[in-house]
């Protein structure tokens, strides 16, 4: 194995091998480990924290986009319609839920209150809320039930609210159909916020915290914040950095979005390969070749695809729009959802086949409910991930530490998919990697067949054996094996470790 040095150099320890039984029947693994001879001069990568690497696992999430605006058209709100406009005539967070499970979602996140202001649930900071609508007679709160369905039916929670966007308390009324999403919104809140002074702008954030407080405290712990825009520069002086204070201090397990997740820069779902999940502050959107110190190797990095050696460990969650249907963020009339099977496993191999998280968006229609079709899409690549993944034809998890891992299985058979996840306790180490089979006696390369279709720029559109970080997916050239042999090529330290190799024949 080739090593490449970090910052400052360190010892390779002497590798041994072993053979161990895996935990699928009939297979069996070999791997070359480090053992008691390791040194400890090792680099300082950044390391994912428990509640990161749980949330991981997790891999895929669903977004319920639903407010004001799915009663009135908008996408992001003005602040300006009444709260009298919501008034859902069946809605049933239990059918979200049961359908965000059956796309295989392991949490979901609601907009609690979204960029126009409006509340969903009866909060004492506004009278623009569901307090104030027809739902329930005013007595309704949709967080309530939203956190209590997500509990009943094993989801983790979520709640998506945004401190720097908040338009029925910016906006004036002179305001009224001039606040056009973009530039011309942006110039105008900016505008408002100088307006506020010290005192109103102490006020706004005030209230911003209030509403984060109630979240915090009245619905139990909360698993995931989705704060969106996190960082926006404004006048709202330290608005960002007084929620984070009181989300930490009030819920400290509580992920939050910005500081512990990270979305890729698009709504599309593209993640870039190779990905690392270290970060440099203030990275730049300009692809980079970082040089190693004995001028041996470099790596070629950009904002989208993180740094080796970043210092802050984020978990990067691709966040889709309007992949399960045709329309936006929130639902509208005679929006379709689009065609399933080979447009939605390309999706998944492109994020969470990359390391990323995917969170897909199910927006309720205007009776509160996920509409049919739209339902049944989610249903079916539920059952499509399923298909692919759920049967190994060989599998090994608690694997030694080292650069060399076999696994095989009794019988020659196809395989045309290997899924491995690295060990990513002690950081992200495997630049890269390749694969053989056995064949006929002999091992010969496995070559990729994951050739995306039409990727943006800046993305990668052959992403081959290189980063593994939470979880690769390989699409291979299908083979004739029994047994396969992974080896890493280069590294950031020693001893690598994969958290589990699988090997599949699904496409």
């Amino acid at each position: 194995m080739s090593i490449l040095p970090p910052l400052q150099p360190w010892s390779v320890p002497i590798a041994r091998t072993l053979l161990i039984a895996a935990i699928f029947t009939g297979s069996c693994f070999r791997g070359s480990f480090a053992g008691e001879e390791t040194h400890p001069t090792m680099p300082v990568l950044a390391k994912p924290s428990a509640e990161q690497i749980a949330f991981m696992d997790m891999e895929l999430g669903a977004f319920f986009h639903f407010d004001l605006n799915t009663f009135t058209g908008q996408e992001h709100g003005d602040g300006f319609e009444p709260a009298s406009r919501f008034a859902p005539s069946a809605l049933d967070v239990d059918q979200w839920v049961l359908t965000a499970k059956a796309m295989g979602a392991k949490y979901a996140v609601l907009t609690a209150r979204h960029e126009g202001g409006f509340c969903l649930w009866p909060t004492a900071t506004t009278d623009y809320s569901i307090a104030n609508s027809p739902y329930k007679d005013g007595k309704g709160d949709l967080v309530r039930e939203f956190v209590e369905s997500c509990r009943k039916h094993g989801l983790k929670v979520g709640l998506y609210h945004t401190a720097a966007y908040d338009a029925h308390a910016t906006y004036k009324p002179e305001d009224k159909g001039k606040v056009i999403w973009g530039k011309p919104a942006d110039a105008l809140r900016q505008k408002r916020f100088e307006e506020m002074g010290e005192e109103g702008l102490r006020k706004y954030r005030e209230m911003q915290v209030a509403q984060l407080t109630e979240l915090l405290t009245e619905y139990g712990p909360i698993d995931y914040l989705w704060f969106d825009h996190y960082g926006t520069h404004n006048p709202t002086t330290h608005v960002w950095d007084a929620v984070t204070e009181t989300a930490r201090r009030l819920q400290p397990h509580c992920l939050i979005g910005g500081v512990d997740v990270t979305t890729p820069g698009n709504e599309a779902g593209w993640v870039a390969y190779p990905l690392w999940n270290g970060l440099y502050p203030g990275a730049k959107d300009t692809t980079q070749t970082i040089g190693l110190p004995d001028g041996k190797g470099s790596i070629t990095i950009n904002k989208k695809s993180g740094s080796p050696f970043g210092q802050t460990w984020r978990i990067r969650e691709a966040d889709t729009s309007g992949e399960i249907w045709t329309g936006g963020w929130f639902w509208h009339p005679g929006k379709k959802p689009k065609p399933t099977t080979n447009h939605f496993m390309d999706l998944y191999d492109r994020t969470i086949g990359f390391g990323a998280n995917l969170i897909m968006n199910l927006p309720p229609d205007d009776r509160g409910l996920i509409q049919e079709d739209m339902a049944e899409t989610a249903r079916q690549f539920g059952a499509e991930v399923s298909r692919r993944f759920d049967h190994p034809i060989a599998v090994a998890t608690n694997i030694p530490s080292g650069d060399v891992v076999e696994l095989g299985w009794d019988k020659p058979c196809p395989i045309d998919t290997i899924v491995t996840m690295e060990n990513i306790a002690e950081g992200q180490k495997i630049v890269s990697y390749s694969f053989e089979a056995l064949v006929d006696g002999k091992w010969v390369p496995i070559k990729a067949a994951n050739i995306l279709s039409n990727p943006p720029a800046g993305f990668n559109p052959t992403p081959g054996f290189e980063t593994i970080g939470h979880k690769k997916i390989d699409l291979v050239e299908p083979v004739l094996t029994n047994r396969i042999r992974f080896r890493c090529t280069q590294s950031l330290g020693t001893p690598v470790s994969l958290g589990s190799i699988a090997a599949y024949h699904s496409r």
